[in-house]
């Protein structure tokens, strides 16, 4: 079951869509702020600081955000999972309720190369998804093992809805009840070029992997 690398792969998507610009003329504490306005519109749906820094409306980001909810919902392979509409809805609000869970903290900034800025920031690694696979596996085996007589075996469709309902309660009770790993410093690089300024998209893709480790 590779259903967590490919979710994991597409939460990035909300970063790079909201990463968008700022104007020239920043100090180091600016870059601070910047960088924590694109992690929290990403990851927590905060928008209040972003669109002051990036001169956008909270309407633009809201559906920047919502068209990155789908992205997870179809990369991940849960619009073309055969799903009932109840269980696509709540993956779908389970994923926002996950990245909500990203703890990261924004610490120092330094002045860079080329006019640019290097800002640390302390990320902890969400374990919701360690050792899933089994304990679904575990569960899925041990409700077909109560059924005895063949004519009351489910159909392809329903053990693939049994499979990820039994994935989806599991991650509930892990959201709800967070657990991390030990914190790892990424050092974010704001970049100036053509007088606006981006955050390096390597070092978003690093700082992603940490807070939602793949493997």
């Amino acid at each position: 079951m590779k259903t967590k690398k490919r979710i994991l792969s597409v939460i990035l998507a909300a970063m790079m869509m909201l990463a968008l610009t700022a104007c020239g003329g920043m100090t180091t504490d600016d870059a601070k702020t910047y960088v924590q306005s694109v992690l929290d519109a990403s990851y927590k749906a905060d928008f209040s600081e972003y669109t002051e820094q990036t001169d956008s409306t909270e309407e633009e980001a809201q559906q920047l955000f919502d068209e990155n909810l789908d992205n997870i919902m179809s990369m991940g392979g849960f619009t073309d999972a055969g799903l009932s509409e109840e269980l696509s809805a709540s993956y779908r609000q389970l994923f926002q309720d996950m990245l909500a869970q990203a703890k990261y903290e924004v610490g120092s900034a330094t002045e860079g190369e080329d006019d640019g800025f290097v800002v640390e920031v302390s990320a902890e690694p969400f374990t919701a998804f360690d050792g899933l696979q089994d304990e679904v596996m575990s569960a899925v085996e041990a409700e077909m093992a109560n059924i005895t007589d063949i004519s009351q075996l489910p159909s392809q469709d329903e053990i693939n809805e049994m499979v990820f309902q039994k994935m989806y309660d599991i991650l509930v009770q892990r959201v709800a009840e967070p657990t991390y790993g030990e914190a790892q410093t990424v050092e974010v690089h704001v970049e100036l070029s053509d007088n606006m300024y981006s955050i390096n998209e390597d070092d978003l893709t690093e700082l992603d992997l940490i807070l939602f480790p793949a493997d």
